[in-house]
Parts: structure tokens; C-alpha cells; sequence
């Protein structure tokens, strides 16, 4: 974003209903180069706002039909607004009002009456916190673009490179010999993980890209489909999964059965080495979210390495232990992104481990 010229200035919104604010956050706004738009009730502020987006927004706290609380998290839900900065204006002694705001999804507050030095820098801090944030998002989606478009364009030679191998191992296995045909069969299964490998980074770009279509979501009966269906790909294991009757949810209906996918084949991978797998499902509810926790009696890991769990690639096991491509936990860190969640896990070795994600209550 380039705002460096006088024409395509910064818009800042102000909605207030005292004339005498409004006076001030104006002369010190325009003295400063900003647009300034004022909006005295919180309905014709949201008129406002999808007419023209501003840059940030000036909230005071006590207005007639909604109050800055309620307009603000109106503001916050709406997914093309919920990045504008707010700041509310408010009372310099109500420490209830701050905490409030907060929790209504506001970045900043300044005091009334206030003055025109912090109103300013705390204006401009937000502004080019908001510029930098872009950058940064339009960044990483070249990125994911970028390794999607590398990923893609490598899976195509390399099924080739596969292809050839097995028309040599067909057309001269009786001139290789055994050395020879061993040889074959590594670089066979080398092709084949990287074939996985690049199946998997796709799928993680994807994850960015795709659009979500939000429904409401019977957790019980994803969470057991899942498990039944890659329980009849083992049907020699022994395994059971137990499971509290789980709130309704609502998210995307295929990103949320990967991500399902990618917890309970790491919790049936790694107790692999039990003569009885253990899944557990429990939950807790919070003001705003729950807290789902999915536990098994695996192999577990050392907590000193957690921080390297949800990145592309990184393992805490050898590929001789246990078999994967170091993607799938990092998948389900961004599908919980897209869904305003959070993944993280906790683990002792030889003890199983536990995948904890929250999940907002109203995902809208």
C-alpha cells in the first residue's frame, strides 16, 4: 500500500456523538494529512463502511442504537472489515470499558478527553502496523503460490522418472541380478516418498487457497467415520476410541474431516508398537471457544522438541521408526488457522501424546 501522495491520503472513521471530540480528532487528523469521515450513530457508520473502507476507525464507546461494543464486534465478524484497526475513545478512569473493548476485538483506546500527541501516534502506530501486516499476508501468499506452482510443476517429471523405473524392472529384470534389482527397488521407493512428499506440500498451499464453506458439523459422527475408515485399512490392529458426547461445530465440511484424518492416523501410527491403541476424545468449554483434546498411548515425544511439531517437514521420529512426510501436523495448524483456532500438542516418550485444538464457538 502506497499512500506517499496527497491525493490518496490515509481515511480515518470517526464515530462519535460529541460534537466537541469530533472538532478535535478532526483538526488534529487533517493537520496530519488524513481523510476524515464522521459518523454520529453506529447503524450510519456501518452504512459508511460498505460504501468505503477506511484505514482505521475511531470508536467511542457510548452512542445511541449500538454502543461501540456491539459495534465493534459487528465489525469483527464481518470478514471484510474484521482487519481495520479500531481504537476506542474512552473515559481516562473506566478500566471495566478497556477490558471490554478489548475483548470486543478493539487494538487500542485513548483516553477523553485526549490528547492530540498520543491520539496521533497511536494512529499512525496502528496505520503502519495495518500497512506492514498486508505485506507480510501478501507475501506469503507469493510464497504459497510459489511452492505450489514448484510442487506441481516437479510431479509431473517425477511420475515420469517412476514410470521408467518399472518399465527397466520389467523389461530387464533377469539382466540386473539381484544387486541390480535391489538397487531398483530403493530407488523405486525413494520415487514413491517423493512423490508423497510433493502430494503433501500441495496440499498444505491448498489449505491457503481454498475457499471455506461453513456448515454446521456433527463432531461424533465425523471423528467415528474417520476412525472406521482407517481401522478397515488395519483390520489386524486393536484398537478402540472413546469419545463424550461433542458439541456441534460449525466450519468447513473437507477441511475439517483432513484434519480429523491427519490426528487419528498420527495417533494409530504411533501406537503402532501397542497391543491395544487407546484414542481418547475429550472437551472443554470456554466463554468464546472450546478446547477439544484428542490423547493416545503412543510412543509420545520429548517436549523439549514441541516447538519444531507444526513446521513443513520437521519430524521428531526417524522415517525408520515410523513412516510420514513431516506435513500433516503443520496442515492442521493452518486448517485451525482458517477457522480462527489454534493447534498445539503436549507429549512424554513412551507415555502417548495429546493434539489439543480450540475451536471458536461462533464461527462466522
Amino acid at each position: 500500500m502506497n499512500r506517499g501522495s496527497a491525493i490518496d491520503k490515509y481515511e480515518i472513521l470517526i464515530v462519535d456523538d460529541t460534537p466537541e471530540q469530533i472538532e478535535m480528532a478532526m483538526l488534529v487528523l487533517k493537520n496530519n494529512n488524513y481523510k476524515v469521515r464522521v459518523s454520529t450513530k453506529g447503524e450510519a457508520a456501518l452504512k459508511l463502511l460498505e460504501r468505503q473502507k477506511p484505514d482505521l476507525i475511531l470508536l467511542d464507546i457510548f452512542m445511541p442504537e449500538i454502543d461501540g461494543f456491539e459495534l465493534c464486534r459487528i465489525i469483527k465478524q464481518n470478514d471484510e472489515f474484521k482487519n481495520i484497526p479500531v481504537i476506542f475513545l474512552t473515559s481516562s478512569d473506566d478500566e471495566q470499558s478497556i477490558k471490554k473493548g478489548f475483548e470486543s476485538g478493539a487494538q487500542d483506546y485513548v483516553t477523553k478527553p485526549f490528547n492530540a500527541t498520543e491520539l496521533l501516534a497511536r494512529v499512525n502506530t496502528h496505520i503502519k502496523l495495518k500497512e506492514q501486516t498486508e505485506s507480510l499476508y501478501l507475501a506469503n501468499r507469493e510464497l504459497d503460490s510459489f511452492c505450489y506452482s514448484i510442487a506441481h510443476d516437479l510431479k509431473a517429471p517425477l511420475l515420469s522418472i517412476s514410470k521408467l523405473i518399472e518399465y527397466l524392472s520389467l523389461d530387464y529384470y533377469d539382466k540386473l541380478g539381484d544387486d541390480g534389482n535391489s538397487l531398483i527397488k530403493n530407488i523405486q521407493k525413494k520415487s514413491t516418498e517423493l512423490t508423497a512428499i510433493i502430494n503433501h506440500l500441495l496440499e498444505f498451499s491448498r489449505m491457503c487457497e481454498m475457499d471455506m464453506k461453513l456448515e454446521p458439523i456433527n463432531l461424533n459422527n465425523l471423528i467415528q467415520s474417520v476412525f472406521d475408515e482407517l481401522m478397515l485399512a488395519q483390520p489386524e490392529r486393536t484398537a478402540v476410541l472413546d469419545m463424550p458426547r461433542l458439541p456441534e461445530i460449525t466450519g468447513d465440511g473437507i477441511m475439517l474431516r483432513i484434519l480429523v484424518t491427519n490426528i487419528l492416523s498420527n495417533s494409530l501410527k504411533y501406537t503402532a508398537g501397542r497391543q491395544r491403541a487407546e484414542i481418547s476424545v475429550e472437551y472443554t468449554g470456554h466463554q468464546y471457544d472450546y478446547i477439544f483434546c484428542i490423547r493416545d498411548n503412543g510412543a509420545g515425544f520429548d517436549m523439549k522438541y514441541s516447538a519444531r511439531l507444526f513446521q513443513v517437514f520437521q519430524r521428531l521420529h526417524s522415517s525408520k521408526e515410523f513412516e510420514g512426510s513431516g506435513v500433516g501436523l503443520s496442515i492442521c495448524q493452518k486448517i485451525l488457522k482458517r477457522h480462527k483456532g489454534k493447534a498445539w500438542m503436549t507429549g512424554e516418550t513412551d507415555n502417548g501424546a495429546s493434539f489439543y485444538f480450540s475451536f471458536p464457538k461462533n464461527n462466522k
